[in-house]
């Protein structure tokens, strides 16, 4: 299983989620508040979109959830590694290396 996992980080995450939410009506799934930060997932067909706050200077990473995080890793080679496995503040296992056009991509897992 792979599944896209598009996160966003915004200025204004109310009015974000009034956008995807409450307009283009993708459901909340999941949400969070810690360490000054606040987020929402919202589920779409065969992924997610993530929308964080506050934003964060530069590129947000593409993410992918696997089911094996390190046979993925373990494919990389020869790949630009931007972080090793690890496991993220929020729990999660994974990775992120440096897509073909030079765009972070985030390989993880719940497990």
């Amino acid at each position: 299983m792979t599944r896209l996992w598009l996160p966003y980080t915004v200025d204004d995450l109310p009015g974000a989620l009034t956008f995807y939410r409450d307009l283009v009506g993708l459901p909340v799934v999941d949400g969070w508040r810690r360490d000054g930060e606040e987020g929402v997932v919202l589920a779409v067909e065969s992924g997610f979109v993530e929308l964080a706050s506050p934003a964060v200077p530069g590129p947000v990473p593409v993410a992918f959830e696997v089911s094996d995080v390190d046979a993925v890793f373990a494919r990389m080679a020869g790949v630009d590694v931007v972080a090793p496995p690890h496991r993220y503040p929020r729990g999660h296992h994974g990775f992120e290396v440096r897509g073909p056009a030079g765009a972070v991509v985030m390989v993880w897992s719940e497990r």
